[in-house]
């Protein structure tokens, strides 16, 4: 793994585990609502939630963090992410996310 990776996984499992924002509290239930309006599971969980925010690329995670994941240019990308793996979501496989410089 690289210095990058270990970076973005630690932000990822920061993020999630924080139970005192009220902030990511929100966005972990917007996550959620975000499965369901796009039909990929008729009543997430909060596991099928933290599924989807560690399958977005490392672009929208930075983006996430610095203007909030329910800011418009950041739910664009996450829409855009859902549709363009929505199989590979609902089967919850393994998804390659192609790092862009």
């Amino acid at each position: 793994m690289s210095y990058k990776h270990n970076n973005l996984m630690a932000m990822r499992q920061n993020y999630w585990n924080d139970t005192h924002s009220a902030q990511v509290e929100s966005e972990k239930q917007f996550f959620q609502q975000v499965l369901i309006e796009n039909t990929i599971y008729p009543t997430p969980s909060e596991d099928d939630a933290k599924y989807l925010f560690f399958s977005l690329p490392s672009i929208i995670i930075v983006k996430g963090y610095a203007l909030g994941f329910k800011h418009g240019t950041v739910q664009a990308m996450i829409f855009k992410h859902l549709q363009t793996h929505k199989t590979i979501l609902q089967h919850k496989s393994d998804i390659k996310i192609q790092f862009r410089m």
